[in-house]
């Protein structure tokens, strides 16, 4: 090695002691770039060709800087790919000193990556383009060790995200699994369901169920907000929901009313906090007489389309679940007819389709009259599709669900 003199400065002192990589591919040490590196009181490696210099950087060499005199050509051109990989491993700056012109000496992706210079240029500007060079080295190492630093603390966090992911993927299984496999086949009536959570879990839950030979309970509750907290609360609603007393070889059928009554006593009794309540619509149909017993609890109104096409809000009074306690619900008695359909949905539903315009009617209700031709199953799937094209569908504002019961003429199906 040699020590490299030159006149103090202020700079020249910062950079004391900083050692420069001089590789010699073909081209002596020119004196404008020597009297640069004296200038700044550079120490410099003797000149050592390119296998030589990848050695000594595959040993562990320490240098701020290193250049390159001339281009690599033969056997030096074939090892120069990987001189420039350990210089990046390094974080160490390359400053190529040509005598032709740059475009002529092909590094492909690594050209832009490279500073440059020629024979005509001063030591002065060989010592601004040092300066770069050394000033580069530590900027990039702070860098490094901030990615390290950051990785570092990423690994944990992206160890914690998996595990939250899979245990929401567990979740939204287990509610669905909650959910009726399938409905209920009656002679007569078709039903219909659609369950879309606007997240893994849902804050609905709906569930259609054959109480006995005569009976069919239906309902679709909507806890407020959604995510793993309404979720919570939609398996309370499951299990505190009662539809059926059975005493001994006897059983009594809930009035919908009464069902609600003692679900709404059950959640004040939990002592939740202001933001945990819910709605729910609850349905007993006879499918013997077609009379439909029902009650809400804050629920949307229910829609009622008869056989010609013309709809109807089942308008029902009732507050909300969880709020006020000794709260009473009406229950509501209806005749439904062959052609029939009724609809129970969740606000979200609302939410789905974008609206028009303040002056113009609800757009769901809209789309809900545009496809009261289909059958229920078909209403409802062409329902889904009208929401999937919606603007924001991708990122859906609540969950979306619906419970669908029509009444026809004919075997069950």
């Amino acid at each position: 090695m040699q020590t490299l003199t030159a006149e103090k400065d202020g700079i020249s002192r910062r950079l004391n002691q900083r050692r420069v990589l001089l590789i010699q591919a073909k081209a002596k040490l020119p004196e404008a770039l020597r009297e640069a590196l004296e200038r700044l009181r550079l120490e410099a490696i003797c000149c050592c060709d390119v296998a030589t210099a990848l050695e000594l950087l595959q040993e562990g060499e320490d240098v701020g800087a290193a250049v390159l005199l001339g281009t690599p050509a033969g056997p030096e051109e074939e090892l120069f790919e990987s001189l420039l990989e350990a210089l990046e491993t390094h974080s160490l700056p390359l400053l190529v000193f040509v005598e032709q012109e740059k475009g002529e000496f092909r590094l492909g992706t690594w050209s832009d990556r490279l500073i440059w210079a020629g024979r005509q240029e001063s030591a002065e500007m060989l010592q601004g383009r040092l300066l770069c060079l050394l000033q580069i080295r530590p900027v990039i190492r702070r860098m490094q060790a901030e990615m390290e630093r950051l990785q570092t603390v990423s690994q944990p966090l992206n160890s914690y995200f998996s595990q939250v992911n899979e245990e929401m993927r567990i979740a939204a299984r287990l509610q669905r699994d909650f959910l009726p496999d399938h409905p209920p086949a009656v002679p007569g009536f078709r039903f219909a369901t659609v369950f879309r959570p606007a997240s893994w879990v849902s804050g609905d839950i709906y569930d259609i169920c054959r109480l006995d030979e005569n009976h069919i309970g239906f309902y679709i509750a909507d806890a407020v907000g959604h995510g793993m907290p309404a979720a919570l609360l939609t398996m309370f609603i499951k299990r505190a929901l009662i539809t059926k007393i059975i005493q001994a070889n006897r059983y009594t059928l809930v009035d919908p009313g009464e069902a609600l009554r003692q679900l709404n006593a059950d959640m004040v009794a939990q002592d939740l906090n202001n933001f945990q309540f819910a709605t729910c619509c609850y349905g007993l149909l006879n499918v013997q007489t077609r009379i439909l017993r029902i009650a809400s609890a804050g629920h949307p109104a229910p829609m009622h389309i008869n056989a010609a096409g013309e709809m109807m809000d089942l308008k029902m009074s009732g507050s909300l679940l969880g709020v006020f306690p000794d709260q009473q619900y009406d229950t509501q008695e209806i005749s439904l007819a062959v052609g029939d359909k009724l609809l129970l949905y969740s606000d979200g539903v609302e939410l789905a389709f974008v609206d028009e315009g303040p002056d113009t009617p609800l757009r769901f209700r809209q789309e809900f009259g545009n496809l009261a031709d289909y059958d229920i199953q078909t209403m409802c799937d062409r329902l889904v599709e009208i929401i999937d094209r919606e603007e924001g569908s991708l990122h859906p504002r609540d969950d979306v669900t619906i419970v669908g019961i029509e009444l026809y003429d004919g075997p069950s199906s």
